[in-house]
């Protein structure tokens, strides 16, 4: 079982290096979603990776040329953070909007690219249904295709639980990093954000523009 372990983590090791050798983005991807399907389903952390795991990433990143939809794409942001164990906070100025992300470096990493790869989808699906509401549209399509992510991780990691023992133990199949929401609040001064009023009819169809959206699936591996 121990040798066992130790090929599987070193299959994770060998595609997140060919990940980061490679300029060619799709195959670039295709590793990444390999590399995140199996730490999820195997519930494999940086120490083993051999990841210095201790110190938190912080990035700021701009969010720009989405107009009133800026704030669906921020709930994407902290959706798929949460995902990957990374944690997220928001600033908004005079014309200008960014996402500072907290967590390790390759919680960050694969949070980054995942968004990365969605944001492309959005805007199309955006342009192509012109709706009334881009900001209730973009927040519809996130919360779909997050429920869909989670939804796919939790069944590949409660099928790893019920491989390993027979039976799966009810703990959280998709934690957060509280190291990473502790490190953001730290670093900087936080507030609640004012609840927002979304147009029901731009959502509904922003939901189900994301039940068309490709989260991956086709560049996951197989299950051997």
């Amino acid at each position: 079982m121990a040798d066992d372990r130790q090929n599987l983590v070193g299959k994770v090791a060998a595609l997140l290096a060919k990940a980061a050798s490679t300029e060619h983005e799709p195959e670039r991807q295709a590793f990444e979603a390999k590399a995140q399907a199996l730490i999820t389903r195997h519930q494999i952390d940086e120490a083993e990776l051999g990841v210095a795991g201790g110190g938190m990433d912080e990035r700021d990143i701009t969010v720009e040329g989405w107009g009133n939809a800026t704030r669906g794409v921020v709930h994407l942001w902290a959706a798929v953070a949460e995902l990957n164990r990374c944690s997220v906070a928001h600033r908004t100025g005079r014309g200008w909007s960014r996402v500072v992300l907290f967590g390790t470096e390759l919680d960050a990493d694969l949070t980054t690219r995942l968004v990365e790869h969605l944001l492309p989808q959005l805007r199309l699906a955006v342009l192509a249904d012109r709706p009334r509401s881009r900001m209730s549209y973009a927040i519809g399509w996130t919360h779909e295709v997050v429920a869909r992510l989670a939804a796919a991780r939790e069944a590949a990691a409660s099928e790893a639980a019920a491989q390993r023992s027979g039976a799966v133990d009810g703990r959280s199949l998709v934690p957060t990093n509280v190291a990473a929401r502790r490190a953001l609040e730290e670093a900087h001064a936080l507030r609640t954000e004012r609840r927002t009023v979304v147009d029901s009819g731009a959502y509904g169809s922003g939901m189900a523009a994301g039940e068309r959206a490709d989260i991956g699936s086709s560049a996951l591996p197989d299950r051997r």
